[in-house]
């Protein structure tokens, strides 16, 4: 469970990131114009909820019977909420300096060309971990080697981000919110799921 409130705080300091990234887009204008302190919230609410993704996984292995499969997913689980978390604390770092230079709002490419040295290395390394993560989870599902079934193969973060992803670009604001929150929202959806069995155990 503690998974699941972690990830529904983390989406709420996604929320706020982006809507004080969000707010000044020309196309989004009737958006509000939150404060510096609804940015700083934003920010500290993913650094802090993000990494405890890790006892969130450690309740996903709990489902598991092989001990190889257990340490596996605690150990990626927890690698990619560290790296979550100071990704959403860069970034939250970033919209601060955009916002206190003045640079005009426009594409996000743009905000990611300016600092994707800083970005990208982080976004691979949690898109390596996820993968892996998913893989081997999804595989021991199907193998029967969990109390989950068989369907939740598919109801990993990976599959579930790249659905939420999918749906976010039929609109501008699926584009500007859904999007780049999906991750934090897929682990939601993902250990929510989890904590619904509960009382299974392999």
């Amino acid at each position: 469970m503690i998974g699941v409130v972690a990830a529904i705080a983390a989406s709420v300091g996604d929320l706020l990131l982006l809507l004080s990234s969000n707010a000044a887009r020309p196309d989004l204008l009737w958006l509000p114009r939150p404060s510096g302190a609804v940015l700083l919230a934003g920010t500290y609410l993913g650094v802090v909820a993000i990494p405890l993704y890790g006892i969130g996984y450690r309740e996903v292995a709990a489902r598991f019977a092989d001990p190889m499969v257990r340490r596996w997913i605690v150990a990626l689980g927890t690698v990619g909420g560290v790296l979550g978390g100071t990704t959403h604390g860069l970034t939250g770092l970033v919209i601060h300096v955009e916002r206190a230079s003045g640079t005009a709002p426009g594409d996000p490419m743009a905000m990611v060309a300016r600092y994707g040295a800083f970005l990208l290395p982080l976004w691979g390394a949690i898109a390596i971990v996820s993968i892996v993560g998913a893989a081997i989870y999804a595989v021991a599902v199907l193998s029967g080697r969990s109390s989950l079934p068989g369907w939740m193969a598919l109801a990993n973060p990976a599959v579930i981000t790249l659905g939420l992803a999918a749906a976010g670009q039929a609109s501008v604001l699926g584009q500007a919110f859904l999007v780049p929150a999906a991750p934090n929202l897929a682990h939601v959806v993902f250990f929510a799921l989890v904590a619904l069995r509960r009382g299974a155990r392999p």
